[in-house]
């Protein structure tokens, strides 16, 4: 039975770029491959690329590590995202009607016009009678695309950073109702539960703490329906923490395995995401 290629998620955030690799023979996932890189200073600042020419350097020296066909996913930095919620539209209206005038109303409430943004939309879940516009700057997402086909990876998937802790969080099998704590390298990302409705968000802090904790939960909507603990993807020192690794999603592991495996969260999550048809 001839084996899948592989699935690459690749995330970069301020001071680090980490990659996981899987592949999915009969009994399970199986990991082919890891990879975690220090970026220089000012590499991505606040979700914006900066300094392109050593990113380009390193991704290359990488790329040669990898088979000559891949499935590739990444991740757009989540401090560069925008989100509106609108009342669906009127359902007897169709597609490509339907879409235009969605992401027409959402873009008057965003700080840039229709033509300089891409724009998608999801159905809040559990029947709140609403729609999710996601846009993210469209010379932003050129910038990333270039300097990727620099060092010869073309994405097969772009997705939101938060997105990718959730089908990590559920692969794992963590609850459904599981609010998501995850540390970056220059602040903490915070997602909804993956069976709740969808929001995220970002502080500055490197640090969790009980009241940052507390924090987060107030800033979520729908945080009465959530788990007493939150989920933290890291060596949390919080009791009312609960830690998870996201390599438990995959079935088969081989040693030398990261020493830090929460912080492959979101790699994990787009490794493991299934491609847009």
């Amino acid at each position: 039975m001839r084996l899948q290629a592989w699935q690459v998620g690749l995330d970069i955030q301020a001071g680090f770029a980490r990659a996981i690799a899987v592949q999915r023979p009969r009994h399970g996932w199986q990991l082919r491959h890891w990879w975690q890189h220090p970026l220089p200073d000012f590499t991505l600042r606040e979700g914006i690329l900066h300094e392109t020419a050593p990113l380009i350097a390193i991704l290359s020296c990488w790329r040669k590590t990898l088979p000559v066909t891949f499935s590739l996913r990444i991740s757009l930095p989540a401090q560069r995202i925008m989100q509106q919620r609108l009342a669906v539209p009127d359902r007897r209206l169709c597609e490509p009607a339907r879409s235009e005038f969605i992401f027409a109303s959402a873009a008057k409430q965003f700080p840039l016009s229709m033509e300089h943004l891409v724009m998608d939309y999801r159905a809040a879940p559990h029947g709140e009678d609403q729609i999710v516009v996601t846009a993210a700057r469209q010379q932003e997402i050129q910038q990333w695309m270039a300097s990727l086909a620099q060092a010869q990876l073309y994405p097969n998937v772009i997705e939101l950073a938060p997105c990718a802790l959730q089908v990590a969080a559920h692969a794992a099998g963590l609850p459904g109702d599981a609010l998501l704590i995850h540390p970056l390298d220059d602040g903490i990302l915070w997602a909804s539960p993956h069976s709740l409705p969808f929001q995220f968000g970002l502080t500055d802090d490197t640090e969790i703490d009980e009241a940052l904790a507390q924090q987060i939960r107030a800033q979520y909507r729908a945080a009465a329906l959530c788990h007493s603990q939150c989920f933290f993807s890291g060596e949390s020192p919080l009791p009312a923490m609960q830690c998870w690794s996201p390599l438990s999603a995959i079935i088969q592991l081989s040693a030398p395995l990261p020493a830090n495996p929460g912080a492959f969260a979101p790699a994990v999550g787009l490794a493991l995401r299934q491609e847009d048809y």
